[in-house]
């Protein structure tokens, strides 16, 4: 049974801590709490509003700087592309408004678009790889200084891609039937209404497995690869820097190193730069530019005018 004792010492906790809560909750004590809790609250509360114009005074000033840039950009640009044909060539399904600022760009420089295609997944898929060998075979007799002997599969589409580009020498007859084979296997969309001088490809993000956007940033650089071969410059430009993306896929390749990349196209800075590269392209220099690069922005002989 319980004790009296154990009763007599349950009541006196009980009423010591309701003397307690009284205490604590009138007067000075009482006091001190809610003014403690009120200073916290007004503190973060001033650190929210702080935080808030903080942030609408950079939303503002990087909406001034990106009005400057577009205003600026046609006097970057003007005329530094005349009489040069370039070809749009989509990679790894970019989207629409990636390809228009750059076709943009190269506009507003004085470029004539002379083809607009893109190279369908099913060029990367590696359960396709059995189709394009027995493609590659049929297209062989086609593909004009080429050792179809010697050259992957792989390569040989790819030549086959840059003839219907650039038809050069006895390739100039067969461009548009190589063009029309590659369209009718479903590794090619698009249109080619003259050859090209230059080539500016325009890369979406990829996959979302690192390892599958790797794989194909392999295939497709070594396609970008072989169309350097057949004009005056390249530039890949796409998105953020991401692992496995096209750009660092040219960089460390070295028959491809000296293409240049452009990030960020989807923003005024980063077209401007694609535009910009592939004039320095032509001229025999390369780089890697575009927000988000490191800050390189502008290509050096920009930089060294300005200077």
């Amino acid at each position: 049974m319980t004790s009296f004792r154990y009763h007599v010492v349950s009541l006196a906790a009980v009423f010591l801590a309701l003397a307690i809560g009284i205490v604590l909750g009138s007067g000075p004590m009482r006091t001190a709490l809610v003014q403690s809790l009120g200073d916290q609250v007004d503190t973060l509360e001033q650190q929210a509003d702080d935080a808030a114009s903080e942030a609408q005074s950079a939303q503002e000033e990087a909406a001034i700087g990106n009005d400057y840039a577009t205003e600026l950009e046609p006097f970057l640009l003007s005329g530094a592309l005349s009489d040069v044909n370039v070809a749009i060539v989509s990679v790894a399904d970019p989207a629409d408004s990636r390809v228009e600022a750059a076709r943009e760009a190269l506009v507003t420089a004085g470029a004539t678009i002379s083809a607009d295609v893109t190279i369908e997944d099913a060029w990367t898929d590696s359960t396709q790889g059995t189709f394009r060998t027995a493609l590659a075979e049929q297209l062989a007799d086609q593909i004009s200084d080429v050792d179809a002997s010697t050259a992957s599969s792989d390569r040989l589409l790819a030549h086959a891609l840059a003839q219907s580009l650039v038809p050069t020498g006895d390739a100039s007859d067969t461009s548009s039937v190589l063009l029309d084979l590659l369209k009718q296997a479903d590794l090619v969309t698009g249109t080619v209404t003259g050859s090209a001088d230059a080539i500016v490809v325009v890369a979406g993000d990829g996959d979302d497995d690192e390892d599958v956007r790797a794989a194909a940033s392999d295939t497709l650089a070594g396609v970008v690869g072989v169309l350097d071969g057949y004009v005056e410059g390249t530039v890949a430009a796409q998105g953020a820097s991401a692992t496995g993306d096209l750009a660092s896929a040219l960089r460390n390749v070295p028959d491809t190193s000296e293409i240049s990349s452009v990030t960020e196209v989807d923003t005024v800075y980063g077209r401007t730069a694609a535009a910009l590269a592939l004039v320095e392209q032509i001229a025999g220099g390369s780089g890697h530019y575009g927000a988000g690069s490191d800050g390189t922005l502008l290509p050096s002989f920009i930089q060294e005018s300005a200077s």
